[in-house]
């Protein structure tokens, strides 16, 4: 039930992001991703019952509900964030992303080892770390998105013969970037503290593969942060950093588990 539960919202999000590439002619299909995103967000809520419902149950900390969680939040601050900012046009590729990451995280849980997949019994301390990066990782997922927006829209407006992308305009990406930057970094920040925390609460070396490139990535995020959120410099370079940093933050937190977890 939980793997249909996955597969249908995981449908519905791509779904959503059809709807969203529609938008750029018919713009009422912004409204039919709207509600797709909403929909799908809440199946895999009830998919998150479903882990908890398995025998054995599917822990928070491991990798496919880690997985599934970034996916939801996503997703769920996305539509958070449409409140706020006129950025309609993000959602093809907020649908696109939450889509195969759901469908990644349904993958592990059907063919990663039992290891990989089955309960953890790491505390308090390991819910936090959890909890904590899985929210800085959406965050500076929507963050990065709006990085890159921003810079093909940059790129729209200095060549007048490239694809119309039906992006918002660049103050209102740089605003959206400034924020889901703001909010996501120090998420990140004690995500990565709590997780050095449950390392040396369970005896542990907290110096693995996965820890190191998830403090490269912080470091990377000190660019983008200190010229966007410190200096409130604008412009290309602090999008840049983002897209960067976030590139880095996608292998450390979800490359290097993968591939530790296949081996």
């Amino acid at each position: 039930m939980t793997h249909l539960t996955y597969e249908l919202a995981a449908l519905l999000y791509l779904a959503a992001g059809t709807l969203g590439a529609l938008a750029r002619t018919r713009p009422r299909a912004a409204g039919g991703m709207v509600g797709l995103l909403a929909l799908g967000a809440g199946l895999h809520a009830v998919g998150f019952i479903g882990l908890h419902r398995q025998t054995p149950p599917v822990s928070l900390e491991s990798f496919p509900a880690a997985l599934s969680l970034i996916a939801w939040l996503i997703v769920v601050a996305y539509l958070l964030c449409l409140r706020m900012f006129p950025i309609r046009s993000v959602g093809v590729w907020v649908g696109a992303a939450a889509g195969l990451v759901t469908l990644a995280a349904d993958a592990a849980l059907r063919w990663l080892s039992p290891a990989a997949a089955g309960p953890h019994s790491g505390g308090t301390w390991s819910h936090a770390h959890v909890l904590l990066s899985a929210g800085g990782f959406s965050l500076l997922a929507l963050a990065s998105l709006a990085g890159l927006a921003y810079l093909a829209k940059e790129r729209q407006l200095k060549h007048k013969r490239w694809p119309r992308l039906g992006l918002p305009s660049l103050e209102g990406l740089d605003r959206f970037e400034h924020l889901s930057l703001s909010l996501g970094f120090p998420l990140l920040t004690l995500g990565v503290i709590s997780g050095f925390v449950w390392g040396a609460d369970r005896g542990v070396s907290p110096w693995t593969g996965h820890s190191l490139w998830l403090l490269g990535a912080w470091a990377v995020y000190l660019l983008p942060v200190g010229l966007r959120v410190v200096r409130r410099q604008h412009g290309h370079l602090p999008a840049r950093g983002v897209v960067l940093g976030f590139a880095l933050l996608a292998f450390s937190y979800v490359g290097i588990r993968l591939l530790g977890a296949v081996a």
